[in-house]
């Protein structure tokens, strides 16, 4: 057999074409494959003359079929193609080739059959659309050994992908509450391409910052239109800052300040879909920049005497900003402190002085006598425990410098200036009214009108608590006289909190007093009238708790004293200014952040989980054993069962004369406040160091019985704990509401048996 006069062409590679004649659709993406056989012919005769070139042709194999339905954006192609007087040199294809006459057609040569394509679906039609979508041609003509073409065959299909998503994640955005950064901060976001073909990650991330007045883009439009955005930017975003899908955070720096921002964070895959959603709470985040000094971390200071909450964050030594307070003499002296830093960032670090010079930046040389210098930075320092103080005179003054610094470097300073005093100690018993009931009506005669309302009145409840007794009562019916008062036979002294010299009791009156009954109703505890602005003001402990103010009873009880509080509203005023958005409001809860330290009720009560303010009945002593410790007092002699009065107990013309009706006198249901929760408080009491056992140093006296407080609730207790052993009384209902006889079992129990004060044989 001779060689045929046929021969293999060299392979040919175009370049561009002009015109490519037939008009075809715009397409999508797919993937392809061929069998490329070879034609030869072999003759015993002499060779023949070759005729005319025939053109070759060529078949699509497998690729799409419909320019309707959706494919998917990565797909194969395969293609056969036959030269029945010669053989297929290669091919060559196009994608998406221009339709206008004079345009270049870019042709890929090849001598594969089947190839691998990704065809961009950058469309996306609304902003709840969840996929993308883009139409596209290929076209394939194959090449024979003598240079000619096959006619082209086309295929026009729409691509489909699902869109990659994008979450900005630190600061979360929230369109109702658009955060405040310094000139440089961080963004943090998270995104995923579900369809990725080799990784879930999308292949980039596009971002971009919008200044209100910036002449880029309407700041309002953007705002209103969220979408406008889209429709000038899509589907390249070329104007846009870009990372790779493996950066999921961005630096930001030398912002201008006192401007409003939008930040714009999208996501794009493989083949160019770009996230859809475009939305203030998902990948678009509103914020306003302000000068650095501004925004250092805001500072919360506190310790049983105080909690004060700084409104802003920033360095300042103005005397104006320092929180002043008064500290006891000759007890440790304890500070707690923690701070919030602005969003996009993070406390990195505390640090703290006592007395030195803030300016000063050497390091302690040792941290636990170089107190003078600033210590080391830790995320860790939140708390200092000061040595006593034992001033040479009354008092003397010292300032505590503690500074807070997040992970941009911006500085907060914090200052407390704490007055160390000597108490005196010098009288047993101190009576505060904080209640702000019903006051007396004078009538045009002079006299005062008959009493009404829920019993008792101020002056009722003053009478049943102090009167010498047997005295006629003024302007009241002939032969109407006074009660002996349940507190009479002891020594002690009164003062009222609703008309106090600057509305605030101060750490002087307290400091006479080795105990102190204070009794704050509930009315009192929900006034939210300021002391010098009203004849109606709020409870002095609401008052004491306002952030920022310092208050001096918790100073006092850190000097040695010891405190009973009832009235049924004590709990809820001194928790009130601490109520947290959203949360019941007859409920103040640690897990919250409503309680917990620097709060009274948790430092000085030891009342640390949750406390409930709603109806009672009654109330019993526990069922368990109460006195669990070796130094708990002798609970014996309270009454085991406590009762509303009654007719055949409390005679109303002996202690409510001349009223209207008796059912304001007889109650059957009050307001108490009780533990809601597990709250026992444990503590080593073997003085053997090397021995661990623990005893509870809260001890329950009494629990609620009935009413939405619920049965078993405690309702009275006493801390015996900490490092003096003091007995802190907390009883979470109003005691004039019982019994005459129970209430005079408790008085006497509280005031002799567990403080030790004497009483003179007064008959009551």
């Amino acid at each position: 057999m001779l060689p045929s006069r046929r021969t293999r062409a060299g392979l040919n590679r175009p370049g561009p074409s002009r015109g490519w004649a037939r008009r075809l659709p715009a397409a999508a993406l797919v993937i392809l494959s061929l069998t490329a056989p070879w034609l030869s012919a072999c003759s015993r005769h002499a060779p023949l003359a070759l005729g005319p070139n025939q053109r070759p042709t060529m078949e699509l194999t497998q690729a799409p079929t419909s320019t309707t339905q959706p494919f998917f954006y990565a797909y194969e192609l395969r293609w056969a193609g036959f030269d029945v007087d010669g053989s297929v040199d290669h091919f060559r294809y196009a994608i998406d080739p221009p339709t206008q006459t004079s345009a270049e057609t870019v042709w890929v040569s090849t001598t594969e059959n089947r190839k691998s394509f990704l065809f961009r679906s950058d469309r996306v039609d609304s902003l709840t659309d969840k996929t993308a979508e883009g139409f596209h041609t290929i076209v394939m003509e194959a090449v024979d050994d003598r240079g000619a073409f096959s006619a082209p065959v086309s295929r026009s299909f729409t691509s489909f992908t699902v869109a990659p998503t994008v979450q900005i994640t630190a600061p979360v955005p929230n369109h109702l509450l658009p955060p405040t950064f310094g000139p440089s901060f961080r963004i943090s976001w998270k995104g995923t391409d579900p369809d990725g073909r080799t990784s879930n990650k999308p292949k980039k991330y596009k971002f971009r910052i919008f200044p209100r007045g910036g002449p880029e883009f309407d700041f309002n439009q953007i705002v209103v239109n969220p979408d406008s955005l889209r429709r000038r930017f899509a589907p390249s975003f070329a104007e846009w800052d870009s990372v790779g899908g493996d950066t999921t955070s961005a630096d930001f720096t030398n912002i201008n300040p006192r401007n409003d921002y939008i930040l714009v964070v999208l996501a794009i895959d493989e083949v160019g879909a770009y996230s859809p959603v475009l939305n203030f709470d998902v990948n678009m985040l509103f914020f306003r920049v302000e000068y650095a000094g501004q925004l250092g971390p805001k500072f919360n200071v506190f310790n049983e005497s105080f909690f004060f909450a700084y409104p802003s964050g920033g360095f300042s030594l103005e005397p104006g900003s320092f929180i002043r307070t008064e500290a006891p003499a000759g007890r440790p002296v304890h500070f707690g402190w923690n701070a919030t830093s602005g969003s996009g960032s993070f406390v990195s670090g505390y640090r703290w002085m006592l007395d030195g010079n803030v300016n000063d930046q050497r390091e302690r040389t040792n941290e636990d006598t170089d107190l003078f210098r600033w210590s080391h930075y830790s995320p860790f320092t939140t708390e200092v425990n000061l040595a006593p103080f034992n001033p040479g005179g009354a008092s003397e003054t010292h300032f505590l410098y503690i500074e807070a610094q997040d992970n941009n470097g911006l500085l907060s300073l914090a200052v407390v200036q704490f007055t160390v005093v000597r108490p005196i100690f010098d009288r047993e018993l101190l009576f505060v009214d904080d209640t702000r009931l019903l006051g007396d009506r004078l009538l045009p005669t002079g006299c005062v009108d008959r009493p009404r309302g829920v019993w008792p009145t101020a002056a009722e409840l003053d009478t049943f608590f102090f009167a010498h007794g047997h005295h006629p009562w003024r302007c009241y019916p002939t032969g109407t006289l006074s009660p002996v008062g349940l507190f009479q036979g002891y020594d002690y002294d009164t003062l009222g909190t609703r008309f106090l010299l600057g509305g605030t009791i101060t750490l002087q009156q307290l400091g006479r007093y080795r105990h102190v009954v204070w009794y704050t109703d509930i009315k009192s505890a929900l006034n939210s009238n300021p002391p010098a602005e009203s004849q109606d003001p709020m409870s002095e402990l609401r008052w004491l708790t306002e952030p920022g103010r310092s208050n001096p009873l918790g100073t006092w009880v850190s000097q040695g004293g010891e405190l009973w509080m009832f009235g049924g509203g004590a709990a809820t005023a001194l928790q009130r200014n601490f109520e947290k958005s959203g949360t019941p409001s007859d409920v103040y809860s640690s897990t919250t952040g409503e309680l917990g330290p620097g709060r009274f009720m948790f430092d000085v009560f030891a009342w640390k989980s949750e406390i409930a303010a709603r109806s009672t009945t009654q109330a019993q002593m526990p069922s368990h054993p109460i006195g669990r410790s070796s130094d708990s007092p002798d609970y014996s002699g309270l009454p085991d069962y406590l009762f509303e009065k009654s007719r055949d107990t409390d005679a109303i013309d002996v202690f409510a004369p001349y009223r209207l009706s008796d059912s304001d006198f007889y109650q059957s249901v009050m307001l108490g406040e009780g533990l809601n929760k597990p709250n026992e408080i444990l503590e080593d009491r073997d003085p053997d160091p090397n021995v661990l056992r623990q005893e509870s140093v809260l001890d329950t006296l009494y629990e609620a019985v009935g009413g939405q407080l619920g049965t078993g609730k405690p309702i009275m207790t006493v801390w015996h704990g900490g490092t003096n052993h003091q007995r802190q009384v907390f009883s979470g209902f109003p005691l004039w509401y019982w019994r005459r006889d129970e209430q005079i079992a408790i008085a006497d129990w509280v005031l002799q048996k567990l403080w030790g004060l004497p009483r003179r044989n007064v008959e009551r």
